[in-house]
């Protein structure tokens, strides 16, 4: 898009350009029909001038994704803003069994916070998350789980795709996995995509029950099937343009 309007503007500008250039001697530059025209033109142009410099700023823009599961960025033209520990909500509050409130969604927490010393009630605690299946990998029970804050440069728009592990036409492909959310039975969640190959926090393995993850499958009903097939994993890709 931006190579298209500086072709456009380039192209007024020489056009312009022969214009005066051809009928500087025949034309009368007093001529209010002539004066006329050449102004139009002067405004097309500066118009073009400022879509084109608006278009680069976008474009220069770029766009931003969480890639969970991972410490790093992989993708074509992709830089890391930060790495860090994937955090929400207690899975299951012991005490308000009946009760499943609080934010749904995950955090990417900074490996390097810049702390306060202000103290809370309690009543809104982050807890790191954990794999607690070993679908992902045969070993990725209780493990903790990693995240990356990623920038593409070159892109203006970032969407996970659930149920797609491929991007659609003109959509460069960031990373892929599986979708995952917490426990249907237990506290609020949200479904991410995590990284088919993912990694683990070093030092996590220990079971502390914090905020849980699991494999989403697909059940069969208003969810129709086929397409989809019942209780099956369902893959996901995050895609930009």
């Amino acid at each position: 898009m931006v190579e298209a309007m500086k072709q456009v503007l380039y192209l007024t500008c020489l056009i312009y350009a022969v214009v005066i250039g051809e009928n500087s001697k025949r034309l009368l530059l007093n001529d209010p029909d002539v004066a006329t025209r050449f102004a139009q033109m002067e405004i097309t142009i500066q118009k073009l001038t400022e879509q084109l410099s608006q278009l680069e700023n976008n474009a220069s823009a770029g766009s931003t994704y969480v890639r969970w599961g991972r410490s790093v960025c992989s993708g074509d033209n992709t830089e890391l803003v930060y790495s860090g520990y994937a955090a929400g909500q207690l899975y299951l509050h012991a005490s308000y069994t009946s009760r499943h409130g609080g934010p749904s969604n995950l955090l990417c927490m900074p490996g390097d916070p810049e702390l306060t010393n202000i103290s809370g009630n309690g009543t809104s605690l982050l807890y790191g998350a954990e794999y607690q299946e070993n679908i992902l990998k045969p070993d990725a029970h209780d493990e903790d789980v990693p995240c990356a804050v990623c920038r593409n440069k070159k892109t203006q728009n970032t969407l996970m795709i659930p149920g797609r592990k491929s991007c659609y036409s003109g959509w460069q492909k960031e990373y892929q996995g599986l979708v995952v959310s917490g426990h249907r039975a237990y506290s609020a969640s949200s479904y991410l995509c995590m990284d088919r190959d993912p990694e683990y926090i070093p030092g996590g393995h220990v079971n502390n029950d914090g905020s849980l993850l699991f494999v989403t499958t697909t059940k069969c009903g208003s969810l129709p099937c086929p397409p989809y097939t019942d209780d099956k994993a369902i893959n996901c890709v995050v895609c930009s343009k």
